[in-house]
C-alpha cells in the first residue's frame, strides 16, 4: 500500500528526518541532499519559498521529492545557495513516479538548478534536462598532492610570493564566527559582471549560520599576516571524501597578488595530501578550470505539472530498501 504525504514546513520535516537520512546514504547525494542542510534552508527561506515536500512510501520503495513553491513556479529546497540539486529515492521506481504525480497536482511547472553529473540526468529524463555548465574538480584519483604542485608550478610560485609578504594560511575549524563575518560582508559589496548573491542580508546570515553551527563539516581558510590583515579567506565544506570550495572572497588591496588563486592552489594541495578530492563548484573559472583534472557536467530543468506527471524512471539499478 503507498503512502504520500505532502509536508508543508520545516517543522513537519522533523517528522522523515529518520527515513531522510537513510535515503541520504542509500542515494550517495551530495551535500546539498542532507537532511540537516535541508530542513534548515527550509526554515530560513520560508518566506520565499514554501515547502511542499513530497514524501511517498510502500513496502518496496521510497521516495522523497524536497520541493518548495514560489512566487510562480516549483523548486527544490535551498533558495539560490544550494549548487546541486536532486530527488532522494530507493526502491521501487513506481513511488518516485507517484511521488511527481503528487506534486504536479499543484498546476505550476517546476525550475530546477543544478543536477550533478549524467547519473542525474538520466534519472531525470523524463523531464528533459538540458545543458547548464561544467563544475570543475580535482580528484586524487588523477594525481598525487606532489604531482599537482610540479603541474602548476606558476601557481605555486604565486603561493610563495605571498609568503614573502608575510602572509601564512591559517585554517580553522572551530572559533569561524569572525572571519565568516569578514567573508560574506565584504563579498556583499563585491560589484562584478555576474549577480552578488550574497548582496541579500538575509543569504549572508544564512551562510553565517551554517558556518558556525556544526550543520555541516566546515573549515575556513584565510592568508593572514602578523599584523591581523587578511588578504583572502575560502569556505569550504566536507561531505565523504570531497571537500567543496563553497565561498571565496579577498581583499582588493592584495589584489596584484592574486591572493584568492594562491589560496585555491594551497587548499586543493592540502585536501589531495589528506585523501580528498576537490569540487571547485559551479562555474567554469580559468582560475578553476586550469587546476581542475575532470569537469563535472551539470544540468537544468524546466518542466510542466504535465510533464511531472507522466514522469518515468529511466536509469538502471535502483537500491532497494532495507526490509
Amino acid at each position: 500500500m503507498l503512502k504520500l504525504e505532502t509536508l508543508r514546513s520545516a517543522h513537519e520535516l522533523d517528522r522523515v528526518k529518520a527515513r531522510w537520512t537513510w535515503l541520504e546514504k542509500q542515494c550517495a547525494g551530495t551535500l546539498f541532499q542532507s537532511y540537516e542542510l535541508n530542513r534548515w534552508a527550509a526554515r530560513w527561506f520560508a518566506a520565499r519559498e514554501t515547502p511542499q515536500v513530497i514524501v511517498a512510501e510502500s513496502d518496496c520503495g521510497m521516495a522523497i521529492i524536497p520541493a518548495v513553491r514560489r512566487e510562480r513556479e516549483l523548486g527544490l529546497i535551498g533558495e539560490t545557495l544550494f549548487d546541486y540539486r536532486d530527488v532522494l529515492s530507493a526502491g521501487e521506481p513506481g513511488v518516485l513516479e507517484q511521488a511527481w504525480q503528487e506534486l504536479a497536482r499543484a498546476g505550476v511547472p517546476l525550475e530546477v538548478t543544478a543536477l550533478r553529473g549524467a547519473a542525474a540526468r538520466e534519472r531525470w529524463q523524463s523531464l528533459e534536462p538540458t545543458d547548464f555548465c561544467n563544475a570543475p574538480t580535482t580528484r586524487r584519483c588523477d594525481l598525487t598532492a606532489r604531482e599537482f604542485v610540479a603541474a602548476h608550478r606558476k601557481a605555486a610560485k604565486a603561493s610563495r610570493r605571498m609568503a614573502r609578504e608575510g602572509v601564512r594560511l591559517v585554517r580553522r575549524e572551530s572559533r569561524q564566527r569572525a572571519i565568516a563575518e569578514w567573508i560574506y560582508r565584504r563579498k556583499a559589496e563585491w560589484c562584478g559582471k555576474s549577480e552578488n548573491l550574497f548582496a541579500d542580508r538575509h543569504r549572508q546570515n544564512f551562510m553565517l549560520y551554517i558556518v558556525c553551527s556544526g550543520v555541516v563539516n566546515c573549515t575556513v581558510w584565510s592568508y593572514e599576516n602578523d599584523y591581523g590583515d587578511i588578504a583572502a579567506a575560502l569556505v569550504t565544506f566536507r561531505h565523504g571524501d570531497i571537500r567543496h570550495f563553497y565561498t571565496i572572497h579577498h581583499d582588493p588591496r592584495w589584489e596584484r597578488f592574486s591572493p584568492g588563486q594562491g589560496m585555491i592552489f594551497e587548499v586543493t594541495r592540502e585536501s589531495l595530501a589528506e585523501g580528498l578530492d576537490v569540487d571547485f563548484m559551479t562555474g567554469e573559472y580559468a582560475y578553476k578550470n586550469r587546476l581542475a583534472t575532470a569537469m563535472v557536467p551539470l544540468y537544468r530543468v524546466a518542466a510542466s505539472a504535465e510533464q511531472m506527471a507522466r514522469w518515468k524512471y529511466a536509469a538502471p539499478g535502483m537500491v532497494n530498501p532495507a526490509a
